[in-house]
């Protein structure tokens, strides 16, 4: 069998990020071959992997890049099992790499982000390179759980990340661009993260899924039984209102000024830029939701 210096061990760790006892192994196993101990490790890598990618993920982080000019927005959740993980240097580089790969390239889903190589220059795709990873250096579950990639042509995109980098929105609004617009966008993506008083379902009532208006109305009129048809139909109307107030976008009351709503906001920033403003789309991240 071949000598395994120390030495030997210590390079493979540090281009695999593999265990002490792993390289050696490999190095073994390889008659001290390098390039045959890195495919080695990749491969247990691997199957280990196996037995690892169906554990819950409930930690990770959020992260998200906007471009100079705002007219391109990305946003990305990476998800783990534990927050030690999420705070270690290699989960966080792998979160930068792949957001610069989702800045890069037009992907719309973590599946089309997979498929793409890696930026390493390794030819492996990102599937591949979490994969190994979680059998190897990170040692547990980890996938990207949410991706957001928007485009503007007549308006802006921003967003907001909370501090602990939990939870963020992307947020984009036709019919304008410039500072106020920006403003708008932050405050409004700032809104969204919050959740209060509730996350928002739709950016309008007209947007609302028919199937939860219908719920909604099915609940309402539950409790109008054995009244006449013209109060019941009030009640019933002044519930949807309610619950439009407290779950669509525009009709909620802005969480810094109750006494506004998100709709004023817009209107206000449309007046400073003398433009119609609309808010096209959102998408909003949080650790562990799915």
């Amino acid at each position: 069998m071949v000598e395994i210096s120390a030495k030997d061990v210590m390079a493979l760790r540090v281009q695999t990020n593999a265990g002490l006892m792993d390289s050696k192994k490999a190095l073994q196993e390889a008659n001290g071959d390098l390039a045959v101990a890195v495919e080695l490790l990749r491969k247990w890598g691997a199957g280990k992997a196996d037995a690892k990618m169906s554990n819950e993920m409930k930690e990770g982080l959020v992260a998200g890049k906007i471009s100079p000019d705002g007219s391109l927005g990305v946003m990305l959740r990476l998800g783990c099992q534990t927050d030690f993980v999420a705070r270690n240097d290699g989960f966080q580089k792998l979160l930068k790499d792949l957001l610069e790969l989702a800045y890069n390239h037009p992907v719309s889903t973590a599946a089309q982000l997979g498929e793409l190589p890696y930026s390493d220059g390794s030819g492996r795709t990102v599937a591949t390179v979490i994969k190994e990873l979680i059998g190897g250096a990170i040692k547990e579950n980890m996938a990207v759980t949410g991706l957001a990639r928007f485009h503007a042509t007549t308006g802006q995109i921003g967003m907001y990340v909370h501090h602990n980098a939990k939870v963020g929105t992307l947020v984009r609004v036709d019919g304008g661009k410039g500072p106020a617009v920006a403003a708008l966008i932050g405050e409004v993506a700032m809104h969204i993260t919050a959740g209060m008083p509730a996350v928002p379902i739709a950016i309008s009532r007209e947007m609302v899924d028919p199937a939860i208006v219908a719920r909604e109305m099915e609940t309402a009129a539950e409790s109008t039984k054995g009244k006449p048809a013209n109060i019941a139909e009030k009640i019933i109307a002044g519930r949807l209102d309610k619950y439009f107030g407290e779950t669509v976008l525009l009709e909620q009351p802005f969480v810094k000024d109750d006494k506004k709503r998100v709709n004023d906001l817009v209107k206000d920033a449309g007046a400073a830029t003398g433009s119609t403003l609309t808010i096209v789309e959102f998408a909003r991240f949080k650790v562990g939701e799915i």
